[in-house]
């Protein structure tokens, strides 16, 4: 999925922008189907939206994210709950493109750039800890 150029020109190139990036690198990582996002979302003021079409792209995100957290239990917690975070995460990142989308008001959609950061670099930052605890023993204590 590319991000639309208008989309970072509106966010000016600034560390939002680098964050952005960043961040929705965890959108590809899995090969989520996000084709329904086409076009630049920021060029929407919501006026031409009809309340179904947001219903209907707010009902496919939220079944995808709970899809997501339906894992098959471990037996280790810890990483059960850190996986069923990032679809967590991801669900919120993917509400907050449909608001990008087809809202109108200005301040749902800075609230959405924000969330898409946020989730995005959380995403990454659990991915790392997954990553990470793999490769330690099961006895290991941090800082020993």
């Amino acid at each position: 999925m590319g991000i639309p150029l208008k989309f970072l020109a509106v966010l000016g190139g600034s560390s939002l922008a680098g964050a952005l990036l960043f961040g929705t690198a965890s959108l590809d990582r899995h090969s989520r189907d996000l084709s329904y996002f086409r076009g630049d979302p920021l060029c929407s003021d919501g006026s031409k939206v009809s309340p179904a079409d947001f219903y209907r792209e707010m009902s496919r995100a939220n079944a995808r994210m709970h899809t997501g957290m339906e894992i098959a239990p471990s037996g280790d917690t810890d990483r059960d709950f850190a996986r069923m975070m990032i679809a967590h995460h991801q669900g919120a990142i993917d509400m907050a493109l449909v608001q990008l989308k087809l809202g109108s008001d200005a301040r749902l959609k800075r609230l959405a750039q924000s969330i898409i950061v946020e989730q995005g670099q959380e995403i990454t930052y659990i991915r790392n800890l997954l990553d990470r605890n793999q490769n330690l023993p099961p006895n290991h204590v941090e800082g020993r």
